[in-house]
């Protein structure tokens, strides 16, 4: 009955509904309709820091006297050590080696070791093949033979090279750099440049802006200075460019020898053609292609899967992110910054 308490309950109930979904509406409309085109820094879960577990195990190091003269017999907590020399090196044996094991020198691990504990290098660490790590630290470079396994985590103060069909399960960082062999299956990698095998990448020209013929959507909606909607996909002509920002509700094709000066967004995939510049961030809902010879400056996250072959993301000294569930890395393809594989990565020949 109108104006019974029952009433009046029901009406301030959706009252009090309508006022605590008013904070939400800006989140509702931009999921159903999405124009942010800015760029993205953010990665997701992985975006802590990658070192975390070396430096712990260095601060750990440094305390039970691993980096002096002469190496203790055990760790404080009784765990057993075992040192590894030109002099007594580790011998070649089918059972898991439980010790946590100091390299004193750069003499060649046994092909087949298997280190169930830390392994600390203090020179240039030379492992064999098919050579199984919990956790590495070395002080300079290491050198993985081929199909190698880190369970965990490894960390060279110098270079990471990493043979043929290895596997990296956990995070893999260099201060230097991370050279990756074919085959290598990786889930979280950083440093200040990773590559894939040593092929040279040719990078494309950065030319005057007078060099390209400017290019301006025809169709879309321009809803900020140099920020259009597009509501279906967008290519961009061979040597022309684009300054400014582009949400597409399709695919964006960036032709050989493009130049977009913006960041771009894709409900479908994206790919940069042969030759073409982004001076900014790419996400896309499906696959990222990054085809050879081509550079991104920016960010590069896709929510299915990203391919880069011989090209450039990123740039020295401004070290950027490529993030994806699926990514696949292709001879030449060179990231300066973090590569994080949610749920599958791989360097393929």
């Amino acid at each position: 009955m109108a104006g019974s308490p029952e009433a009046a309950f029901a009406l301030l109930l959706l009252a009090l509904i309508g006022w605590m979904a008013i904070p939400l509406l800006p989140a509702v409309f931009e999921l159903l309709r999405p124009r942010d085109a800015a760029p993205l820094n953010a990665v997701g879960n992985d975006a802590g820091r990658l070192t975390y577990f070396a430096e712990s195990f260095t601060q750990r190091a440094t305390r039970e006297g691993l980096l002096g003269t002469m190496v203790p017999p055990r760790l404080s907590d009784g765990t057993g050590i075992r040192a590894h020399s030109v002099n007594a090196p580790l011998p070649a044996q089918r059972t898991p080696i439980t010790d946590l094991v100091v390299l004193m020198d750069s003499e060649p691990l046994p092909d087949g070791c298997e280190l169930v504990a830390e392994c600390l290098a203090r020179l240039t660490m030379r492992g064999g093949r098919r050579g199984t790590y919990r956790a590495v630290l070395g002080q300079r470079d290491i050198l993985l033979g081929e199909a190698s396994t880190v369970l965990r985590w490894i960390h060279a103060r110098g270079r990471l090279e990493v043979g043929n069909g290895s596997r990296l399960l956990g995070r893999a960082t260099a201060e230097r750099a991370i050279i990756l062999g074919t085959g290598v299956a990786f889930d979280r990698l950083e440093s200040a440049v990773v590559r894939v095998t040593d092929q040279e990448t040719s990078e494309a020209a950065l030319l005057p802006s007078g060099a390209y013929a400017r290019f301006v959507p025809s169709y879309g909606k321009q809803v900020g200075p140099s920020y259009w909607r597009i509501d279906g996909g967008l290519p961009i002509p061979a040597g022309a460019m684009l300054a400014g920002s582009v949400v597409a509700t399709g695919a964006i094709v960036i032709n050989d020898g493009a130049r977009v000066t913006g960041s771009l967004k894709a409900h479908d995939e994206i790919i940069v053609r042969s030759g073409a510049v982004v001076a900014g961030s790419l996400a896309a809902r499906k696959r990222i292609t990054i085809e050879r010879g081509a550079r991104v400056s920016g960010p590069v996250i896709s929510e299915s899967a990203i391919v880069i072959e011989a090209a450039v993301v990123g740039g020295s000294g401004k070290p950027t992110t490529v993030t994806a569930p699926v990514i696949r890395l292709l001879p030449g393809a060179t990231i300066y910054g973090a590569v994080m594989a949610s749920e599958s990565g791989l360097t393929v020949g």
